[in-house]
């Protein structure tokens, strides 16, 4: 970090443009306790300030308090990751062609293993290819998240909606697996590869956002809800969005965590200011009740604690969470593999949530 950075980081965040949080935006109590104070923005470097996150003494979900206001937080992504997306994304991974043999042989597995236990009829698969990624438990895990667990659709036309799309690389795996395929984006810099490739991408806030009531089969929240100042009234206008029985699947940080618990004010998960309102599962699945939704159930996690536990590491010792040497990774890799299988056995310990929740079906 650069001495101009340091001094930009060192500012206060102007008090015009901060608002108070005193209430739980969860479950609406008063009563909470300071969880961690003194945050700053070791990650990206764009927001001043040092923020304080507080527990609620209820549901135990976390908020920032104060906190920038929906006006002025836009500033607090000058130099989010978002702003250097390359338009491939989770399009990387299986569904998308490769030329590589071994690519093509992994997606056919893939393919397979997708028609097996989703109920997809993808073209290309592998017969008893399934077998193949079931066999390991990691394998199969990781390829529930890799299509982020989208089941067959069940109709002609079937819609999904991923909310905060960025460059849209789930987009063309959702197309590519029978979706007609939109999405919400705040970011239009982020937004546009995927803008250039077809797909209707509404450029603004979700809150602002319009849909036709009951019109989307499915909806997909990956890590958003945490940079929401009001998830419930998003959840409850989403909720608006989706038809009947429809499912919603969202993935979120986990501040039961391992890492949360390990890292403290260096957890890779917390990103101040920019991740306003932050979960557990009680409390994530008491904001998906409140919102009106059913069925909430907590999925296999994803296999991500390599990333949080490098990243976190990094800013532990001062140093860009980016440029982590291949030392380090390596002793990444080791330690998040343990972490990985544990939470495998214990989701509650996962660095990330993964949740669905489903509209109620019709009467």
């Amino acid at each position: 970090m650069d001495e101009s950075t340091r001094s930009k980081l060192a500012e206060a965040w102007p008090d015009a443009d901060l608002e108070a949080a005193p209430s739980c935006p969860v479950c609406d109590e008063p009563a909470r306790e300071p969880w961690l104070d003194g945050l700053t923005d070791l990650i990206f470097h764009a927001a001043p300030g040092r923020w304080t996150l507080w527990r609620c003494r209820s549901c135990s979900a976390a908020r920032l308090d104060p906190r920038p206001t929906p006006a002025s937080i836009g500033r607090a992504y000058s130099r989010y990751y978002t702003h250097e997306a390359n338009g491939e994304g989770p399009a990387r991974h299986f569904i998308v062609p490769g030329d590589r043999p071994d690519l093509r042989l992994k997606r056919a597995l893939h393919l397979s293993f997708y028609n097996h236990a989703h109920g997809h009829q993808l073209p290309g698969a592998l017969p008893m290819g399934w077998l193949a990624v079931a066999a390991s438990r990691w394998r199969s895990v990781r390829a529930g998240h890799y299509i982020r667990h989208l089941p067959g659709p069940r109709r002609e036309g079937a819609r999904l909606l991923d909310v905060g799309c960025g460059d849209g690389g789930f987009l063309r795996v959702a197309q590519s697996m029978g979706y007609r395929a939109q999405g919400i984006e705040f970011d239009a810099a982020a937004a546009a590869p995927a803008r250039r490739a077809g797909f209707d991408v509404r450029i603004g806030a979700i809150e602002d956002a319009h849909f036709e009531p009951a019109s989307f089969d499915q909806v997909v929240l990956s890590h958003v809800i945490e940079h929401l100042h009001d998830p419930l009234l998003v959840l409850r206008r989403m909720l608006g969005w989706m038809r009947p029985g429809a499912r919603l699947w969202l993935q979120t940080p986990n501040i039961d965590s391992r890492g949360a618990q390990r890292y403290g004010v260096h957890w890779r998960g917390l990103e101040p200011p920019r991740h306003l309102v932050m979960f557990n599962e009680r409390s994530l699945r008491l904001a998906c009740e409140r919102a009106g939704l059913v069925g909430m159930a907590l999925l296999p996690p994803q296999l991500d604690a390599q990333f949080f536990i490098g990243q976190s590491e990094a800013m532990q010792r001062g140093e860009d969470p980016y440029a982590i040497g291949a030392t380090r990774r390596r002793a990444a890799r080791r330690l998040g593999r343990q972490w990985d299988r544990d939470a495998m056995a214990n989701p509650l310990l996962a660095e990330s949530l993964t949740m669905v929740a489903f509209k109620p079906a019709a009467a």
